[in-house]
């Protein structure tokens, strides 16, 4: 038999990390999982110095959250999915549609705000189901499935508005749904939050939360845990296309004149801002990470436009944040999936 010999420098290396190293990996941690919020300070900072007579005012503040509304309340439409491992494409224009929709309603048939919130989200809520069907049962990749139903879905928006602008009149309960303001803060920004502090809720403490993790990080062997995938897959279309039919029903009462190119542009900001919260809080997709990444993004795109920048600086803008963003978060979305 052959004894092996442990030489003191191995017992070195087997020691536990020495207090300065834990130390360090803490505040490394700390860093990325809140640097978000001192990004957001520095700017605040920045733009209070460069543009202090418009930038800090209550106005800015309101218009800032009122038009990070609809991004925020798509880019938790596009992080539920994403949790449980689909990429929802078609959150954009399925919101265009609504708002065409519930516009065209009341144009032509002149009906009541509850009439109109159940046809739209009811109708909204098919595309969730074509999706679903096309992930679940024809095993076709979401990302693919889902950017099929955004074309359908400007298709069918692009036919019911006929090339005009539509400009209804809402009820004035409509109107106040989505524009209304309590103290300082836009009514769209509170539905926001509470979305998020919901979902946060059901992710972190129910079984239904832990089951969309599971399937996220490894559908496989959530399947052999007894977890039906499948149905949960179904689940998150299903509430992603009504999340983006809700944010389009906001948006017709923000703009007042629907349009079918209105609703595309949001896209692009929502996962813009999806990938940046992932990088913050805690590791992948997250309700509070995304919001903060919400609000960087608005903060930033609001501040750029009072100091009368060019709109190309601020696309350029949007775009490093989501390379910066998909860069530091690659490697939480790969465990992720």
């Amino acid at each position: 038999m052959t004894i092996s010999r442990i030489s003191p420098t191995d017992l070195a290396d087997a020691r536990p990390p020495e207090p300065d190293a834990r130390s360090r990996n803490w505040r490394q941690l700390f860093a990325r999982r809140f640097g978000g919020f001192w990004v957001l300070a520095a700017m605040v900072v920045v733009f209070s110095i460069v543009i202090p007579d418009i930038f800090l005012t209550p106005l800015t503040l309101q218009t800032t959250l009122g038009d990070s509304a609809i991004t925020g309340l798509l880019a938790l439409g596009v992080m539920l999915p994403l949790v449980a491992g689909i990429f929802d494409l078609s959150i954009a224009q399925v919101a265009g549609f609504a708002m065409v929709f519930a516009s065209w309603l009341q144009e032509r048939h002149a009906m009541g705000t509850v009439e109109i919130f159940v046809i739209t989200l009811s109708a909204s809520a098919l595309f969730g189901v074509v999706s679903a069907l096309l992930v679940t049962k024809l095993s076709v990749n979401s990302l693919v499935a889902t950017l099929g139903v955004s074309t359908v879905a400007l298709g069918v928006t692009e036919i019911i508005a006929n090339g005009n602008a539509i400009q209804p009149d809402f009820d004035p309960s409509f109107v106040e749904f989505g524009r209304g303001v309590i103290g300082n803060i836009p009514l769209p920004f509170i539905y926001v939050l509470l979305i998020a502090s919901v979902t946060y809720y059901v992710l972190e403490y129910t079984t239904l939360g832990r089951r969309l993790q599971a399937t996220g990080c490894n559908p496989v062997a959530a399947r052999l845990a007894g977890i039906n995938t499948q149905r949960l897959q179904v689940l998150v279309l299903l509430i992603s296309s009504i999340m983006a039919a809700f944010a389009g029903l906001v948006l017709a009462t923000k703009v007042g004149v629907a349009t079918d190119s209105t609703a595309g542009a949001f896209l692009f900001p929502a996962v813009a801002a999806l990938f940046l919260g992932a990088t913050q809080i805690k590791d992948g997709p997250n309700p509070w990470g995304t919001v903060l990444g919400v609000i960087i993004l608005a903060v930033g795109m609001k501040g750029l436009q009072l100091m009368g920048v060019s709109p190309g600086v601020g696309n350029f803008f949007s775009g490093a944040v989501l390379l910066i963003a998909v860069a530091i978060s690659g490697r939480g979305l790969e465990r992720l999936h």
